[in-house]
């Protein structure tokens, strides 16, 4: 028994990883789309962004601040989707207690 919750562990945490990989790899291609933009892809380049009252390096920081925000986001939903099945659990198959975290945590506007 020992063995198979040992395993079942190990499965869980491979499977978080690989959750937060794909969710990271899937925000990273986000950043290429909006350098291309900053580049001259986007029709116009940097001059025409100034043109628009956005400097450049608002890009950059924007594609900065989506880089630390969005793994910071994917970590919190996962750990409420652990909260809410563990809340699951302690109250004994009351669905409540565990949708509000689970709405919070996965549904909420952050």
């Amino acid at each position: 028994m020992n063995t198979e919750l040992r395993s079942a562990r190990k499965s869980l945490s491979n499977a978080a990883v690989a959750l937060v990989a794909a969710a990271a790899l899937q925000g990273a291609g986000c950043a290429l789309f909006v350098g291309g933009a900053v580049g001259d892809a986007a029709g116009g380049g940097a001059a025409a962004a100034r043109d628009r009252g956005h400097p450049p390096m608002s890009y950059v920081g924007w594609v900065l601040a989506s880089a630390v925000y969005f793994p910071a986001k994917v970590a919190f939903a996962v750990g409420g989707a652990i909260t809410s099945g563990v809340a699951y659990v302690a109250a004994l198959g009351n669905p409540e207690p565990s949708r509000e975290i689970w709405d919070a945590s996965l549904e909420g506007d952050y």
